[in-house]
């Protein structure tokens, strides 16, 4: 009867590991005057908890058999069947605890990593928390009785240890990720494109907080926003967002919809840098699916526009993060990574036959050689200046970008007095080539371990003086002088001839 006994009363005293010293002579006696004290302790700081007396201790007709006065009306049954679990899923469930006294709150960042409650009257407690870090994703409140009693002990008004509050919570720290989706190198951190390209991005970003069933264990959030940066050398297409939910076994769930279940703040002006948010709503943060999935996903892309930079520091979509906040308004903000876009430039160098720069001479570019050979889909296109050097400009006039690779070049006009260079250039032992090598490891702020000076390719293209005589040119000019030198001593020999035939004729 007595381990019947005993075990109901262990039932309604909720003690961690409590380890109580043998007394001499246990005090089977209990002093209703005697005031009851504990110890809590948590080292994780941004943590808030409340102490409050559900019931009271009333009589006792012997040390296991103990009677309380419920404060609370939704306990009343768990108090008098002495039932541990159905007490603590009661004070759960009951957001009001209405009738309940507080016997004061734990502030970890103000009170330190310890607090004593003490000068307290008899009865059960119950610490909640009440406010807590946005990372939680759950916590276990605490009830117990003091005081309580032990065959060698007899009446404890004071628990032996401290309760270690730290150890009932459940953080877990989001993570974040930025990859390219469509990277021409293989590799989701960098990717090089030409100018017009589009470039394919992906965040994703950990779901937190936890829906549970009863009111004081919703740990559901108020805020979740995603930010990001991109270089003024990216375009954002504004219309390329899309949200998706993503389960724990990989799956995605259909794309949410627009400010309805998100919605996207974008700043950006022409030469400046682009920032934008996409902040999931209240609405939707109050539904389960959310917290049901794994991850978000948001997917977007942009555009390399004509102020990207040729320089190995690439034109990086910067570091993003996820701020997020809980239904206390306890905020926190995890920072994620940058990923870079590269871009490279390339120019010929128009040299006469003595290596001296010479203008105007137009050049197009190609992406291959049977399109340079026939002189169609040229991509860009230049004229030499007075230094010699051709940049290539697409149809809008910006000067053009280029990924890494091969291309072909053709002379399509040449200045007057040289024949025009009519070979592509570019094919055989003598590639027009951006050569550029990358390594998976960001050393020096980034991924390029090799590339032209400044990022532009140099081609310089000679041998295109004249051969053959042309009209206009030095040539014609001497077969004109030669030619009247000619027709002036064939008319000099007939008009001797003539007096020659006149004077034998009057002879």
């Amino acid at each position: 009867m007595k381990k019947k006994l005993f075990a109901m009363l262990l039932a309604i005293v909720m003690i961690l590991a409590a380890s109580i010293p043998a007394a001499s002579a246990a005090n089977t006696a209990l002093d209703t005057a005697q005031k009851v004290s504990f110890t809590v302790t948590c080292s994780k700081p941004g943590y808030e908890f409340t102490v409050y007396k559900v019931a009271d201790l009333v009589t006792t007709t012997s040390p296991y058999q103990t009677k309380y006065n419920s404060l609370v009306t939704s306990i009343s049954d768990a108090v008098t069947a002495g039932d541990t679990e159905a007490l603590l899923s009661a004070l759960d469930a009951d957001s009001s605890l209405a009738g309940a006294s507080s016997a004061g709150t734990y502030k970890v960042s103000d009170d330190g990593v310890k607090k004593t409650f003490s000068e307290l009257s008899q009865g059960i407690y119950y610490i909640r928390a009440t406010n807590y870090p946005a990372n939680v994703k759950s916590v276990t409140n605490s009830v117990f009785a003091l005081p309580y009693y032990t065959a060698e002990e007899g009446w404890v008004y004071e628990l032996g240890d401290t309760i270690a509050l730290a150890a009932k919570v459940n953080e877990s720290e989001p993570e974040i990720e930025k990859i390219i989706t469509n990277s021409t190198k293989g590799n989701v951190n960098y990717t090089d494109v030409s100018l017009g390209d589009t470039v394919n991005f992906e965040i994703r970003t950990d779901t937190m907080g936890l829906s549970q069933e009863v009111a004081t264990h919703d740990f559901k959030l108020s805020s979740y926003v995603i930010s990001d940066k991109m270089s003024k050398g990216l375009t954002l297409n504004s219309n390329s967002f899309e949200v998706k939910l993503i389960g724990e076994d990989g799956s995605a769930s259909p794309a949410l919809k627009s400010k309805d279940d998100y919605a996207v703040d974008i700043t950006a002006s022409e030469g400046s840098d682009t920032v934008f948010t996409v902040s999931l709503t209240p609405a939707f943060l109050a539904k389960d699916d959310f917290y049901k999935a794994s991850k978000v996903s948001v997917t977007y892309s942009a555009t390399l526009n004509k102020y990207a930079v040729t320089t190995t520091e690439g034109n990086p979509n910067e570091a993003t993060s996820l701020t997020y906040a809980n239904k206390t308004g306890v905020s926190s903000t995890v920072e994620g990574n940058t990923v870079y876009v590269y871009t490279y430039g390339l120019q010929v160098n128009k040299l006469d036959e003595k290596g001296a720069p010479l203008a105007g001479a137009d050049f197009a570019l190609y992406k291959t050689e049977s399109d340079a050979a026939d002189e169609k889909n040229a991509i860009a296109t230049g004229t030499s200046g007075e230094d010699g050097i051709v940049k290539f400009y697409n149809s809008d006039k910006e000067e053009m970008k280029l990924q890494s690779g091969r291309y072909f070049i053709k002379e399509t006009k040449t200045p007057t007095g040289y024949n025009r260079y009519t070979e592509v250039i570019g094919v055989g032992d003598n590639p027009v080539k951006i050569d550029v090598t990358y390594g998976n490891t960001f050393i020096n702020n980034t991924y390029v371990t090799s590339a032209p000076k400044n990022g532009v390719a140099v081609v310089s293209v000679t041998n295109t003086k004249t051969i053959l005589p042309q009209t206009g040119g030095e040539g014609n000019a001497l077969i004109y002088i030669v030619s009247v030198g000619l027709a002036v001593m064939a008319a000099a020999f007939l008009l001797l001839r003539k007096r020659i035939y006149k004077k034998s004729n009057n002879t």
